[in-house]
């Protein structure tokens, strides 16, 4: 009896573990962390400024960074300024995108040409592009069109790179059951490369989505007159750091939601390659 319910105490013991285990797991309980979190850095950053711990004329305050976005989303600058930043960040996330990942599962088509142009792919890729700046400013100007050009160059090695590694990574015992049954190459490049490859089209799109952003905003930087960046430069200069505060916390704030975005995407885009296979 004594060992019965040693037993059964044990075994009561490891569901209360488990269950307790399962709720601090649950997405829900994750997301209230994330936010005590945060909570707990902006009332210490609040109250450092107000006791005195921090001055807050160089550091910025969290209530002077809400009244700055309040007034900007009032009077409509923000919005403006936004919106050529996601202009410019999307556009060239979406020719990067589309064309380097293009080439990337093309290459699938000739090994020769694979090798022949992977190197050129491995060293432009470990070119830092934020000195490319310059010159794109002054080869396309300082407006919209030399901030697309910047993201297209940013993003198009990530997502060539990343879509001819998915290629390369193809299960050969796929090919050959499309071979088998009488299927053609342009079938199993369709139904089983293009499908497979996905997962590294996804990551490439993660790492992209926020080089975009990055350089939209730093070809802001250097030379415009609209964007998000060109606010951060117009507070910098004018010693306004909650302003600028403000600004970073948007570019943050949309940064993270494009991320989700593209979460949410790569649940579509796995079902859809599940369903693919399915149909072999």
């Amino acid at each position: 009896m004594g060992k019965a319910r040693m037993a059964a105490s044990g075994s009561t013991v490891s569901q209360s573990r488990a269950l307790r285990r399962r709720l601090a797991e649950h997405p829900a309980a994750v997301a209230g962390g994330q936010v005590a979190v945060l909570a707990f850095l902006l009332f210490g950053w609040e109250g450092g400024v107000l006791i005195g711990w921090f001055n807050g004329d160089l550091t910025g305050q969290p209530s002077k960074i809400g009244q700055q976005l309040g007034r900007v989303l009032a009077s409509g600058e923000l919005w403006h300024h936004l919106g050529v930043t996601l202009y410019e960040e999307l556009l060239g996330f979406a020719i990067g995108m589309i064309g380097g990942t293009a080439i990337g599962l093309g290459l699938w088509w000739s090994r020769t040409l694979s090798r022949i142009l992977e190197p050129f792919a491995v060293v432009f890729n470990g070119i830092p592009k934020i000195p490319l700046t310059p010159p794109m400013i002054v080869w396309f100007g300082i407006y919209e069109t030399s901030k697309v050009v910047l993201a297209v160059t940013i993003c198009f090695v990530v997502a060539w790179i990343s879509a001819y590694a998915g290629v390369r990574q193809v299960d050969r015992d796929w090919l050959d059951m499309v071979r088998a049954m009488g299927g053609s190459r342009w079938q199993a490049y369709v139904r089983v490369v293009i499908p497979a490859s996905m997962p590294w089209v996804i990551s490439a799109m993660k790492v992209n989505i926020g080089f975009a952003l990055v350089g939209a905003v730093v070809g802001e930087f250097v030379a415009s007159n609209h964007g998000l960046g060109f606010m951060a430069v117009q507070a910098a200069v004018m010693f306004q750091i909650s302003r600028l505060w403000m600004v970073i916390f948007v570019i943050m704030i949309v940064a993270a939601l494009q991320y989700w975005a593209v979460l949410w995407l790569e649940r579509r885009l796995l079902h859809w390659m599940g369903d693919e296979r399915v149909r072999l």
